[in-house]
């Protein structure tokens, strides 16, 4: 019988000799035949197909113990059992993978969309229906009353799965025109499968918020202005809807929200 030394066997499956030692520890991977004089490690064949048989559950993502446990058993109904619970696993990282690869194909869309604005300048643009489930901020909407209705709508969020969805705030018209940009008369996210409310603006005029909050109202300004120098009429509330992207575009950098007042040309 053909017996290979320690270096052959780690050169021909791209291994290091520490790791055929360490798998012989753990009683993994043993030799065939240890020489007690010099302690060298000697493999035959059938240790050759062992390993093969190893290598091939790692590149499937196996992990040590999770081989030592299939190679422990005892019969077929063991393996299928084994090897249902590792794919369902496998299936659950690619449903992952596929949710993470759509969340950041979204942002991009997002970052290209808003790229092709010019600064953060108003625009026309013709919006389709929105579906949006939303709760009022109770009376008098100070910040105490928008916190409390923040924690309620990320509450009814986990219930109905709607974490992912974008979040909106509505303004109401009068609250506008008074340039009271923080009276948030509702909130809410765009979710079309448990909406309690909808939205039909037709005509608005945007922009794109990049910077913080706390200057939105620099924005709202410059709606307003853009409004009142085309003679266009205001016909309703405003949307905000928020993105989760941070872009920085010259002098203007931070959380992107975009605003969206219905007109009347």
């Amino acid at each position: 019988m053909k017996l290979y030394k320690i270096s052959e066997i780690a050169k021909t499956f791209n291994i290091s000799r520490e790791t055929l030692i360490y798998y012989d520890t753990i009683n993994l991977f043993k030799p065939a035949y240890i020489d007690q004089e010099n302690g060298y490690r000697y493999y035959n064949d059938e240790n050759i197909s062992d390993l093969y048989f190893i290598s091939m559950l790692k590149k499937a993502n196996f992990s040590l113990k999770e081989i030592k446990d299939y190679i422990k058993c005892k019969n077929t109904s063991d393996s299928i059992e084994l090897l249902n619970k590792k794919l369902q696993q496998i299936k659950d990282k690619i449903s992952i993978l596929q949710n993470s690869a759509e969340f950041i194909s979204d942002k991009i869309q997002e970052i290209e969309n808003i790229s092709n604005q010019d600064g953060c300048t108003p625009f026309l643009e013709t919006l389709n229906d929105v579906f949006v489930f939303q709760i009022e901020i109770s009376e008098p909407k100070s910040e105490k009353e928008l916190i409390e209705g923040i924690h309620t709508l990320n509450e009814l969020r986990k219930k109905y799965s709607l974490e992912k969805a974008k979040r909106i705030t509505i303004l109401k018209k009068d609250d506008i025109l008074k340039n009271e940009y923080f009276k948030i008369d509702r909130i809410g996210v765009i979710a079309s499968s448990v909406s309690n409310h909808y939205i039909d603006f037709n005509l608005v005029v945007s922009i794109y918020h990049k910077d913080f909050t706390q200057k939105i109202g620099e924005s709202y300004f410059k709606l307003l202005k853009f409004i009142d120098e085309n003679n266009f009429k205001i016909l309703g509330d405003s949307i905000e809807t928020f993105s989760d992207v941070i872009v920085n575009a010259g002098n203007c950098m931070g959380q992107t929200i975009k605003i969206s007042i219905p007109i009347e040309s």
